[in-house]
């Protein structure tokens, strides 16, 4: 079956804006009863903190899982059937960030929220592994030249070291939440910035060797 990764692009594009949507959904600005002054709405304000912080956090991290998918597929050159239920996969996980970012808001000093908060993101994590390495296998990207192919070697390896590391980050994460979340915090923050700048290559290298092989065609 010959599938477009532009359409898989899309597909995914609009299931993450409705993750978005429904996270911020979630916070919601407590009732006051009247009359009531300035302070009571500050104070109101002050207790919708921990909820801006864990939407604000799960927002980067949803963006920064957004830009790398965005990455992948661009240097993909087909998609199967296999591939797509993969990306289901990591959907599927990246839908469940709404719940954990809820509670973790409501309660951000339970070890147990933090706990689930890891471990989802564990998971999302492991899913874009699964996804990124049957592509990688099955020799979904683009691989026509030299120059191109010692590029992908280069990207794909450090892509692998920085997954495993993150990985081993959120293991430690877990159960360091039963110790002290401020430990489970610090590191959640680490992943995002490993994988902030997505891993790429040569763009002019991407497209010379995209018109050459098309060129070699008959």
């Amino acid at each position: 079956m010959n599938i477009s990764t532009k359409r898989v692009e899309n597909f995914s594009d609009g299931v993450i804006s409705i993750i978005i949507t429904i996270m911020v959904f979630t916070i919601r600005f407590p009732h006051l009863n009247t009359p009531y002054a300035r302070h009571d709405v500050w104070h109101s304000m002050e207790k919708l903190g921990p909820h801006l912080v864990a939407y604000l956090f799960s927002f980067l991290i949803i963006g920064i899982m957004w830009v790398n998918h965005h990455h992948i597929y661009h240097l993909m050159e087909k998609v199967d059937e296999k591939l797509l239920w993969l990306n289901l996969h990591l959907l599927f996980w990246l839908s469940l960030i709404p719940f954990p970012t809820a509670m973790l808001g409501e309660n951000p000093l339970l070890p147990d929220a933090s706990a689930l908060y890891g471990i989802v993101l564990g998971m999302t994590v492991t899913a874009f592994i699964m996804m990124r390495t049957y592509a990688i296998n099955h020799h979904m990207m683009y691989s026509a030249g030299r120059r191109l192919n010692i590029q992908m070697e280069k990207m794909n390896k450090k892509a692998r070291i920085k997954n495993r590391l993150s990985i081993l980050i959120y293991l430690i994460a877990i159960p360091m939440a039963y110790i002290s979340v401020y430990i489970s915090f610090a590191c959640f923050a680490i992943p995002p910035v490993l994988f902030f700048i997505p891993d790429g290559i040569d763009d002019d290298a991407l497209a010379e060797e995209i018109i050459e092989k098309n060129d070699a065609l008959p």
